[in-house]
């Protein structure tokens, strides 16, 4: 009976030892990656559609631009738009500021800024 249980214990050692080879081996993995590859490449031949490939990148692109051109309007407060702002704190609503900007004025500003800028520099 002794035997039986040494026999045991030394067969679920070489068990546990045979699979750690056979996991930590880089020729293991290669035959099983290749085959779910290929499952996966089947999967999407069946399920996904090729127009899908071209029409879904456009649609989440335009949506971007859409979004960004939004953000860029209530950021410089072009348009009267209720602003969160990413230092506000959690739980506060979006607020729409009184403060209007008048683009015209603003470049106007700027150009003098240059100007008065390029005066001060000497010139080389």
């Amino acid at each position: 009976m002794e035997k039986e249980k040494v026999s045991l214990k030394e067969g679920i050692y070489e068990f546990f030892y045979l699979v750690k080879t056979c996991l930590t081996s880089f020729w293991f993995w290669p035959p099983i990656l290749f085959t779910i590859f290929m499952y996966i490449q089947i999967l999407i031949f069946i399920f996904l559609h090729p127009l899908l490939l071209l029409v879904a990148p456009t649609i989440i692109s335009i949506y971007a631009l859409i979004q960004e051109k939004k953000r860029l309007k209530a950021q410089y407060r072009i348009e009267e738009r209720k602003v969160l702002l990413a230092s506000d704190p959690l739980g506060t609503k979006p607020h729409s500021s009184n403060f209007k900007l008048d683009i015209e004025e603003a470049v106007e500003t700027y150009a003098r800024f240059l100007k008065e800028k390029n005066k001060k520099e000497p010139t080389a």
